[in-house]
């Protein structure tokens, strides 16, 4: 089960700038199948889109960085 602050993989492109195999943070749990997410860009600032600094995805975009 996917928590809050757990690593994840994104799975599939989502916008231009949040592609497949970027790195972001559970930022909250809405329920066991939908995800706030937030993602760092190089310089380790947010990543934003069109004003959004989180995202909101399903388990199926997702996966948890194993290490």
């Amino acid at each position: 089960m996917l928590a809050q602050y757990q690593v994840i993989i994104l799975l599939k492109d989502i916008n231009p700038g949040l592609k497949t195999g970027m790195a972001g943070v559970i930022f909250e749990v809405w329920d066991k199948e939908t995800f706030e997410v937030e993602f760092l860009d190089q310089d380790g600032f947010n990543y934003t889109y069109s004003g959004q600094i989180t995202f909101t995805l399903k388990q199926s975009d997702i996966k948890p960085l194993e290490v």
